[in-house]
């Protein structure tokens, strides 16, 4: 397949349908420009709205042991007025941010803060307009059964997708599927998806913009396309990738 306009690609109609979410259905860029600078700007009014939550108390308790391991990150205190420990949070993740701290306490903060702002409508992921298309249509007309594989945390990507810019789409959605079911760039691990939701590999369609993802899955039997949405992606794949079926956008995927 060519580097330049890629043309309809029709495939037999699968009985479900197993998707990523970062790149495939939405924006690459909702991770570093949205997700990421929020926990910046945002970690003060996190901690104010949610002090008395015994959650973000477990969280900063986290955050001041974690502190103890690193060399010259700020200290939080375990006792003093509430401005004065939330001042001295505030500055060990922003310190912990500058270092890439991808400590466990951190992570865990993360995904607290995020979580919140999907419930309070501070954030919304942006899924493109053809994927929004398609996965109702998919859904309702032609009665594929969907589920999302994630190389994050399966419970990060049901309030993601709770909160979009069409509407809540894991109605859509039959099951969530994370790395906790195995290494999503090896063949096993499909192997053991199929299996769950009980139907034949040669049944199941993967899409995903992860070329070595989408080799685990053809390995295991499935059938895999990359969607492919930007030129350059294209450019950067390897000789072995570029010869794996893909679509630029899932408009460009029918099926027969």
């Amino acid at each position: 397949m060519s580097t330049g306009t890629v043309p309809i690609l029709k495939v037999k109609r699968p009985r479900a349908i197993l998707f990523d979410i970062i790149g495939t259905i939405a924006k690459t860029s909702f991770i570093d420009r949205t997700l990421l600078p929020y926990i910046r700007t945002h970690i003060r009014i996190f901690l104010e709205e949610n002090w008395s939550n015994p959650s973000v108390q477990i969280d900063i308790e986290n955050l001041r042991q974690q502190s103890k391991y690193e060399t010259n990150a700020p200290m939080i205190p375990i006792e003093g007025e509430p401005a004065l420990i939330i001042d001295s949070v505030i500055a060990y993740v922003h310190h912990a941010l500058e270092h890439n701290n991808e400590s466990k306490a951190m992570i865990t903060l993360r995904l607290h803060m995020w979580f919140d702002a999907f419930q309070r409508e501070r954030l919304m992921m942006p899924v493109y307009s053809d994927a929004a298309e398609q996965l109702n249509r998919w859904h309702h007309d032609y009665g594929i059964v969907m589920y999302v594989l994630s190389n994050g945390w399966s419970q990060a990507t049901k309030r993601f997708l709770s909160r979009t810019n069409y509407g809540d789409l894991n109605n859509l959605i039959e099951e969530h599927f994370d790395t906790s079911i195995g290494d999503i760039t090896k063949s096993y691990t499909f192997e053991r998806i199929v299996r769950l939701i009980n139907e034949p590999a040669e049944q199941v369609l993967y899409l995903t913009k992860n070329a070595i993802e989408g080799r685990a899955a053809l390995n295991a039997g499935l059938n895999a396309i990359l969607v492919m949405t930007h030129r350059r992606t294209i450019d950067m794949l390897d000789d072995e990738a570029k010869k794996m079926t893909r679509v630029r956008t899932l408009n460009d995927l029918q099926f027969e």
